[in-house]
């Protein structure tokens, strides 16, 4: 038991997560889901990742100091955009009023790709159970950055059927 508490006490509290993706797409077609909060619920599928989910968006809910508060069965969450522009979105997460987290994604136009960075950094301050955490925001936003991803293809595969 000691043992296994002395590993929770000293798994790493901070982390940095990075991910990218190649769509078939435009920025007119992604922006505007992507960069605004109102389509994150379903992009990211938010109720898959909760049995008790409340969510309440700002509106605007695409401008800088726009919010999503998250209340779940295990935290309380809000998601506030801290600066946008065309290609680039800065948002900030505070989990349970103690918890900072910092995520960008940017928008990069290839020559038939849309590339989608994301990235992720933060650390979580509870001490035993600190390191946990982290590895479950980690598999967490893989899960979320992954379904987004998908419905984002989805979406422009579906506009592109109903232009033909």
């Amino acid at each position: 038991m000691v043992l296994v508490l002395l590993v929770l006490v000293f798994l790493p509290r901070h982390f940095s997560i990075q991910q990218t993706s190649d769509l078939k797409g435009s920025d007119e077609q992604v922006r505007p889901l992507l960069f605004d909060l109102k389509h994150w619920p379903q992009l990211m599928a938010w109720d898959k990742f909760s049995s008790k989910l409340s969510i309440d968006i700002s509106s605007p809910s695409n401008t800088l100091g726009a919010n999503v508060f998250l209340q779940t069965s295990s935290a309380n969450i809000e998601v506030t955009i801290t600066e946008v522009s065309q290609r680039h979105l800065q948002y900030s997460i505070l989990i349970n009023n103690e918890h900072a987290l910092l995520g960008n994604l940017s928008l990069i136009h290839n020559e038939h790709t849309l590339t989608i960075n994301h990235s992720l950094t933060g650390t979580i301050h509870s001490t035993v159970s600190g390191g946990i955490i982290v590895l479950y925001i980690r598999s967490l936003a893989d899960k979320m950055f992954t379904s987004s991803v998908n419905n984002l293809r989805s979406h422009i595969q579906l506009a592109d059927k109903d232009m033909q």
